[in-house]
């Protein structure tokens, strides 16, 4: 009787952690695919930027009467493109905290799923504070610097070939080889 009623415990959890995975991979899918979104959108920016800047140097050449920038009808589309974009960026951001809430609260009758819950947002850093870099797994084995497996090592000393002939000095100034 105990043990039908752990296994049947044990399958309830594997069942409950095998959806909340689910939901996190399909979370953290949909976020990946906004944030490329935004992005691309915001390579489109400074694509649009560049064009600005190509355009107020081409502004720059003419000699008389200076034109002014911002009343350049070309300039005046491309800033009002960017604008666009940047709203575009804005609505996709949006798009990423609704996805997040949504995942999360969909569980069994809108239960919040406490392992996606814990692993979607990481905490917040606060400024003053560096960022931590991430150093190598507790139990895992640094590799040493030097060959790689499987490589011949070469004795300290002289390179091969490099070798000179030892010689002694003479009274005259002259080397002669040693014996």
């Amino acid at each position: 009787m105990a043990q039908s009623d752990f296994w049947n415990k044990l399958k309830s959890r594997l069942r409950e952690v095998s959806i909340a995975a689910a939901d996190f991979t399909e979370e953290q899918a949909l976020i990946g695919k906004l944030k490329f979104e935004i992005l691309s959108l915001k390579r489109k920016i400074e694509h649009k930027q560049n064009e600005i800047g190509v355009r107020i140097c081409e502004l720059s050449q003419i000699d008389r009467p200076k034109p002014k920038p911002f009343e350049d009808e070309e300039i005046i589309r491309l800033l009002s493109e960017i604008v666009e974009i940047e709203k575009l960026v804005d609505e996709k951001r949006q798009d990423i905290t609704k996805v997040a809430d949504q995942v999360r609260t969909r569980g069994r009758g809108g239960e919040d799923i406490p392992i996606a819950k814990e692993v979607a947002k990481p905490p917040a850093e606060s400024p003053d504070k560096p960022s931590k870099k991430p150093g190598p797994k507790p139990g895992s084995k640094r590799r040493k610097p030097g060959p790689k497996p499987g490589s011949k090592r070469r004795k300290p000393g002289p390179k091969p070939g490099s070798q000179k002939t030892k010689t002694t000095p003479t009274p005259a100034g002259e080397e002669k080889p040693a014996e």
